[in-house]
């Protein structure tokens, strides 16, 4: 069965990797859930998917240039649908641990994009998985990252994790390594997903919301994809299977 991800938890609906988002993915029967961590100027993981805060709070600056208590002063709904802001103004910018002592009682897949395709983030592999063991609980991981070198690192530091290689238009790094690396899956945007490089690989693609592209991707039995919008991708799968 396609596995449902909801990308930065039900993004569409609710202010995007905050634990609202999350708790919404979860009541609407997401597979899984897809999520961002950088490290504070602190080295605390947080979840949140831009270099900058300024898209998505009321601060402004690099991630990696705040402290966690900088960071936590700030409100995390910003951007997002103004009519609703009211009910998400006390909305923060979760710690990985918050998030996992939090979802770690629901049966999910966690896909945790390592955001080092910019900054390095020194030890953030080590720092990220040693909370995922801590936290498991029901939680299964999937790690991910656009950085090849970060994958390394990964599969360094344990040989049994998934790992799966986000791709954009340029895939074939990702590709090359897929071997060496055991990869779970590749990443592949929506629309290069059925090209003839991935014929022999697993894919969960990013990011499909309309319902013709969820449909055509049920249709391809594609391993995953991630969405906006899991309320909708459930119920359509349901009618699918009825």
């Amino acid at each position: 069965m396609t596995e449902i991800f909801a990308h930065r938890g039900s993004k569409g609906t609710h202010p995007e990797n905050t634990m609202p988002a999350f708790l919404e993915a979860v009541r609407v029967g997401a597979d899984g859930i897809e999520l961002d961590v950088q490290l504070s100027k602190d080295g605390v993981p947080v979840v949140i998917h831009d270099d900058k805060v300024n898209r998505t709070t009321n601060g402004s600056g690099l991630v990696c240039e705040l402290t966690l208590k900088e960071l936590k002063k700030l409100d995390a709904h910003q951007g997002y649908r103004k009519r609703f802001a009211a009910l998400f103004k006390k909305t923060k910018i979760p710690t990985l641990q918050e998030v996992l002592q939090t979802l770690n009682k629901y049966p999910l897949i966690l896909n945790i994009e390592l955001k080092t395709d910019t900054y390095d983030y020194p030890g953030i592999e080590e720092k990220v998985l040693e909370l995922c063991r801590k936290n498991t609980g029901n939680l299964t991981f999937l790690f991910c990252s656009f950085n090849v070198e970060t994958l390394k690192r990964l599969r360094e530091l344990d040989s049994e994790i998934k790992l799966s290689a986000i791709t954009g238009l340029e895939f074939e790094e990702a590709l090359a390594q897929k071997d060496s690396l055991r990869l779970d899956s590749i990443n592949p945007p929506f629309k290069i997903r059925n090209i003839d490089d991935f014929a022999d690989v697993p894919t969960r693609c990013w990011t499909a919301n309309q319902d013709k592209q969820i449909e055509a991707l049920f249709d391809e039995n594609v391993l995953g994809f991630m969405t906006d919008f899991p309320e909708k991708a459930v119920e359509l799968r349901k009618k699918r299977n009825k």
